[in-house]
């Protein structure tokens, strides 16, 4: 069975297929592209999809004491998360309406959420040497292990 590790965003959604622990492919969808596919690759026995609950991420908050910028630049990044919030909604309907097999988990932690920011890491933890970006790697190590079933610390038993 493959996993499909998605990263929900405004502009375009982190998408990753992933097979028996291997990256197979890649890519950056806008939301009606990642529509299509979902609909193209929405066999229960044959997709499994992982899809990043954005929603367990709460309100942006100013620490007491610390000046973080403008009330215009805070309104800003809570203004861009509830936009995502509002697309990982959409995806999770979308999944449902075509009868995938879907599972939503919690933003990862850790050692796997630094394979997001580090290209390098990222390409040791997953043997995955093509173009990729924030989201993109995010998407896989969601499909990798971001279910309860597997975790990073079984990446050392592949």
């Amino acid at each position: 069975m493959r996993e499909i590790g998605i990263d929900p965003d405004l502009v375009k959604c982190g998408v990753a297929v992933t097979e028996n622990g291997k990256v197979l492919e890649l890519l950056a969808l806008h939301y009606h592209d990642l529509q299509a596919f979902i609909t193209e690759h929405s066999d229960p026995e044959q997709y499994k999809y992982v899809l990043e609950n954005v929603e367990v991420d709460g309100t942006y908050y100013e620490k007491p004491g610390r000046d973080r910028g403008s009330r215009g630049k805070r309104d800003k990044v809570n203004q861009n998360v509830g936009q995502v919030k509002a697309v990982g909604r959409f995806i999770g309907d979308w999944l449902e309406r075509q009868g995938a097999n879907y599972e939503m988990v919690t933003p990862l932690q850790g050692t796997a959420k630094k394979a997001k920011k580090d290209a390098v890491f990222f390409r040791q933890v997953t043997g995955w040497y093509g173009k990729s970006n924030q989201d993109t790697r995010d998407a896989a190590m969601l499909a990798l292990f971001g279910t309860r079933q597997r975790r990073l610390g079984d990446a050392a038993a592949r």
